[in-house]
């Protein structure tokens, strides 16, 4: 089994000198797309444009963002027919009680004006 050989500045150099010195200049292990891998150069040079500027999102986080932004703008816009769904119905039974007080104080006019007349009659009739 062949082992990995590293060199820097034409000298042989450990493995864990170059991940000391990676991560010195800020390039971490945790974030695979600081080191290139070979014959990701190739396929970067060959790459249109568009194929180019999606991989640049995805390092930079902004695919991400921008799926998670649609996201959000759909559940918003969804929040938005929903509340002027209930909007409506709520202005339907706004005005459906309205129409209700509105029967209710005819019938207690009616029923005050019926009890009058039941009496009327009683002491006509009970003469």
């Amino acid at each position: 089994m062949k082992k990995d050989e590293y060199s820097l500045d034409r000298k042989h150099v450990t493995k864990t000198e170059v991940v000391n010195l990676l991560e010195s200049a800020g390039f971490s292990r945790a974030n695979p797309y600081y080191i290139v891998q070979q014959g990701k150069i190739r396929d970067l040079a060959v790459m249109t444009d568009k194929n180019r500027l999606g991989l640049l999102k995805e390092v930079g986080g902004t695919k991400i963002y921008e799926e998670r932004r649609k996201e959000s703008l759909d559940l918003m816009k969804d929040a938005s027919l929903k509340k002027k769904e209930i909007e409506e119905m709520l202005a339907f039974f706004e005005d459906k009680v309205a129409e209700l007080e509105g029967d209710k104080e005819e019938l207690v006019q009616y029923l005050q004006l019926d009890k009058q007349r039941r009496v009327i009659e009683y002491s006509i009739f009970d003469k």
